[in-house]
């Protein structure tokens, strides 16, 4: 092993080791003004020069100070000037990972500034420059002439080939201060073809999440608005906070302008965004369609959730537009209802809380707006639950619910107050020879203070219409449920069969009451409600009297985590009279309908779920749903079935059927073809929607094509057909167009908006 680097005299050494470090000072003489760090210098040979203070190093050699490594064939190193030139296959690491390779450098200042020729330089995140030469300045600036810079990693079969897309420019310069790199005359290139041109051009250099500039444009063709052409310029304020503020401008109408408010607190988080603009739209009056005179139309959305403490949290989420075809019209948002809420919780063991105010706006293309929509001013809900066995002598667990609601209508319409609590017993009882059985006790009050009562619908119960009345009801009920689960163990799987029934009883409740109907009236037997005490949604309806319900769950278990289960069930009331249930429901007589679902997974790669009910008397098609997936490697489909059969005594006097089928093909890892579509089989057969689409993920460049077919898509109720592309550039962002509608065809279809948002 050689010895340490000695300064004294010039001379040659061999080295297998690194010498001590070099102060950059020579030995004897003071220090030159401002100290500078250290050097630790490994070579073959290393050689000084006492007269001109300049330390020559061959072989190998390998330079470290400050962090910054440098490599090359040989390094000559002034320590009076601090100044470095090396030359031969050199290649400089920075501190954030940043490499650089070169011809020839010339670095002064520790390695700060300097001079380079025949520069590669290799960013943190896999990006690269490549310049005929270039300077350096304090570590932060490069500055490169005749320069090229690509994400995109090199073709491993060629890697003088040209990268997927490059961007060759006459100057480049990155700013690692400021992380970011511009461009003057730079020329944008595909697989080697340019393909764009602009004079100054800068991006950020990928190497930080947030950093204020422009965004990438959008670009749209649409009948209403014309071709469209917009840009955003997001703000980062802080780690915490950002904005983004946005222009589009139309060639058919005015701009729209909008903006969007993005901050994080340590126990909070809100978000706001919006648009404005003036600008005309299309309604309808006995038929006939006219263009309404220009006014100001907009939106607000906005959410926010803050946890005050361990146990409480609250929060907003608004959603407001001013006409029911702004927010489809522009591509904001495609639903039908929007809510607005105020809310807040508590959570405490097995305890909760939950108060809320909501207000609704119906923006569905042709509706009545809030005609007969009320807001909930306010609801509240609360739920204690016992610990298990907390009940002396007779065990099980005890419970207690409460609740408030107030419902306002604007105008005459009918609102309704109502107060709920209800307390309950429950218990579970395995017996030695395995039978299973729960016990559900509970007793429910119910106080009612309803005002301009509407019973011309017939769901509000009875009395004169427009009259305020109040109205209680005490209601207990008693459910016993019992199952006999029997399993086996098989070589690769478990099989259970579990036949189950209950009995649930309750008294006989006036059926003529005054209580109104206004959160259960949405209906649907399944096999997921079949057993539930009550059967009906929310509390204004309560099934009373005796019945009992009966079935059989049976299941294979794989052991790999397979499964395959079946459920068929049906209840009987005891006494018909008084029915509570609605026609259609399939509860609506004495024996329900039969419900059966079948459901299976083969390990998560295929997936189906069939539900169906039967009627009662002759087993016909009541509703099918059919809902699966497979995934056979490259190969994915998908697949949905809906039928449902019209409902006798009901304004459903038509049978539904609808069918929908999406198609994924996986060619490689790169690229990939879409298809989907939905059919109506119903009264009034035909497309309803329907999709292609073709993918490609690249290491640096992903695209994406679609076409879109869909009937009764745009603001006004129209169909159409839209072509929308997707370019995403790695640390350039994504191109995006907002859809070129191809044509548009009148239908009276609801509206059912599937929106491209572009962000």
């Amino acid at each position: 092993m050689a010895a340490p680097y000695d300064a004294r005299a010039e001379s040659t050494q061999s080295t297998t080791a690194r010498p001590g470090p070099l102060s950059g000072n020579p030995p004897g003489n003071a220090a030159p003004a401002g100290d500078k760090s250290p050097v630790d210098l490994q070579a073959d040979t290393l050689s000084n020069n006492e007269q001109t203070q300049t330390v020559t190093a061959r072989g190998n050699v390998m330079l470290v100070q400050n962090g910054r490594i440098l490599r090359a064939d040989e390094i000559s190193y002034n320590m009076r000037d601090d100044r470095i030139i090396a030359s031969g296959n050199v290649v400089l690491n920075e501190e954030n990972g940043d490499i650089h390779t070169a011809e020839r450098v010339e670095l002064v200042d520790e390695m700060k500034t300097g001079f380079v020729e025949g520069l590669k330089t290799y960013l943190a995140d896999g990006s690269r420059f490549m310049a005929a030469k270039g300077n350096r300045e304090n570590a932060q600036t490069t500055t490169m002439e005749s320069a090229i810079y690509t994400p995109c990693e090199p073709c491993k079969s060629d890697p003088d080939k040209d990268p997927v897309w490059q961007i060759k420019a006459s100057e480049v310069t990155h700013d690692e201060k400021e992380n970011r790199i511009s461009y003057r005359n730079a020329r944008f290139e595909l697989y080697g073809v340019p393909i764009a041109y602009t004079p100054y051009f800068s991006h950020a250099d990928g190497s930080i999440k947030q950093k204020s500039g422009f965004l990438s444009p959008t670009f749209g063709l649409d009948s209403e608005l014309g071709f469209s052409a917009g840009t955003s310029y997001y703000w980062a304020i802080a780690p915490d906070k950002d904005a983004t503020i946005g222009v589009r401008a139309f060639t058919e109408q005015a701009p729209l302008v909008s903006a969007e408010w993005r901050q994080r607190w340590d126990n909070a988080s809100l978000m706001a965004n919006g648009g404005l603009t003036y600008s005309e739209r299309t309604d309808s009056a006995n038929g006939v369609n006219f263009t309404q005179d220009a006014e100001w139309r907009g939106h607000l959305f906005a959410n926010g959730l803050w946890d005050m403490n361990d146990k409480w949290r609250s929060g907003l989420n608004i959603q407001y537009a001013s006409d029911d075809q702004y927010l489809r019209q522009y591509d904001f948002s495609s639903e039908d209802v929007l809510e607005n809420e105020v809310f807040a919780e508590r959570f405490s063991g097995r305890h909760y809380t939950a108060a809320r105010l909501i207000s609704y706006q119906d923006v569905r293309i042709g509706e009545l707006q809030n005609e007969d929509q009320p807001q909930i001013l306010p609801e509240v809900v609360s739920e204690w639950i016992g610990e298990p066995g907390a009940i002396p002598l007779i065990g099980g667990r005890w419970s207690l619910q409460g609740s408030l609601l107030g419902l306002h209508r604007e105008g005459n319409g009918q609102d309704m107050a109502r107060a709920s609590l209800q307390a309950g017993w429950k218990r579970r009882l395995i017996s030695d020879y395995g039978l299973l059985t729960t016990v559900d006790a509970t007793m429910r009050g119910d106080f009612y203070e309803v005002s301009d009562r509407n019973v011309s619908n017939g769901l509000n119960g009875g009395g004169a219409p427009n009259d305020s009345v109040s109205e209680t009801r005490l209601f207990p009920m008693l459910n016993v449920e019992a199952s006999y689960p029997l399993s086996r163990d098989f070589e690769k799987f478990q099989m259970r069969i579990e036949p189950v029934a209950s009995v649930t009883t309750a008294p006989n409740l006036d059926s003529k009451n005054k209580i109104p109907n206004e959160d259960s009236q949405d209906i649907q037997l399944d096999s997921a409600n079949l057993f539930e005490p009550n059967r009906f949604p929310g509390f204004d309806r309560v099934e009373d009297k005796t019945r009992v319900t009966y079935g059989l769950r049976t299941g294979l278990y794989g052991y790999e985590g397979s499964t395959f289960n079946i459920f068929a069930g049906q209840s009987h009331r005891f006494d018909d009279d008084d029915n509570p249930f609605p026609a259609g429901s399939g509860l609506d007589s004495q024996y329900s309908d039969y419900v059966a679902e079948l459901y299976g997974n083969y390990k998560d790669r295929y997936y189906f779920d069939y539900r169906v009910q039967l009627n009662n008397n002759n087993l016909t098609s009541q509703r099918h749903e059919f809902d699966g997936t497979a995934d056979f490697g490259k190969l994915e489909i998908g697949g949905t079935y809906l039928y449902a059969n019209s409902l006798e005594g009901t304004a459903i006097n038509e049978s539904r059927e609808q069918i929908g089928a999406d198609i994924i093909y996986r060619w490689n890892q790169q690229w990939r073809t879409r298809l989907g579509a939905v059919q109506d089989l119903g009264a009034n057969p035909g497309l309803r929607t329907a999709y292609a689409g073709l993918d490609h993920f690249g290491q640096c460049l992903n695209w994406s094509i679609s076409a879109v077919r869909n009937l009764t898509d745009d603001a006004s109720g129209d169909s159409n057909t839209e072509l929308l592309l997707r370019i995403g550039l790695k640390n350039l962002g994504e191109f995006q167009t907002s859809g070129i509608e191809l044509a548009s065809s009148s239908s009276d279809a609801d509206t059912n908006n599937t929106a491209n948002r572009n962000e």
